[in-house]
């Protein structure tokens, strides 16, 4: 385990390398929430708490974790001790969080649901479970739950999914309202996206090169 600062002002998180190690995808997603102080959020899936650890700092919004892994829940805890922040952890499946935590009790949900379906043969355990998963619609129905109405949800999805993502988010009434594409080379391979609880049809779109 080892601390390891977020560049911004005092904060930092503790990591450890056999849990797996945070990518910047969660750093750009705490960038385009453009999350305000009064907003209530919770962070599903949160792992070693990066997002609410990052977000309650930049933002001061009060924000809760929730996850499965005791372990990482842990390391979240430990570094929002450390860094003087009042962030809650559960240790939660996601289908338990809105009977656990309220119906429609959040303004914002985040979420960076693992990427791939199946996991590969001799993959480190830890990061396959990070990393892999068909339970995409069991967190945007928990989504929909925690969020008041007119509520938003920001996650981070890959680009090549975006399909299955858009058929999910609208059958569980989440309409995306703004996309951020990161272009990594000639292709987009990470999108951010904002969906709001019953909204009507209209998104912006943007592109980054994925280089800040």
């Amino acid at each position: 385990m080892r601390w390891e600062s977020l560049q911004f002002e005092q904060y930092g998180i503790y990591q450890d390398e056999e849990l797996g190690r945070f990518t910047e995808d969660p750093v750009r997603l705490v960038h385009f929430l453009h999350a305000k102080r009064s907003e209530r959020a919770v962070d599903l899936g949160t792992g070693n708490g990066i997002i609410p650890v990052y977000a309650n700092a930049l933002y001061g919004c009060p924000f809760t974790g929730i996850d499965i892994d005791a372990a990482q829940l842990r390391l979240a805890d430990l570094s929002a001790r450390r860094n003087g922040q009042d962030i809650p952890f559960y240790e939660l499946d996601v289908s338990e969080a809105p009977k656990a935590l309220g119906h429609g009790r959040f303004d914002l949900v985040t979420m960076n649901p693992p990427y791939y379906a199946r996991s590969s043969a001799g993959e480190d355990p830890q990061r396959a479970r990070q990393r892999h998963g068909d339970r995409l619609d069991d967190f945007l129905a928990a989504a929909f739950a925690l969020l008041d109405n007119g509520g938003r949800l920001c996650l981070c999805y890959r680009a090549d999914g975006l399909a299955d993502l858009f058929t999910l988010l609208r059958k569980n009434r989440l309409e995306p309202k703004r996309m951020e594409l990161i272009a990594r080379g000639e292709r987009a391979k990470v999108v951010l996206i904002e969906a709001k609880k019953l909204a009507k049809p209209g998104m912006d779109v943007f592109v980054s090169d994925g280089q800040d």
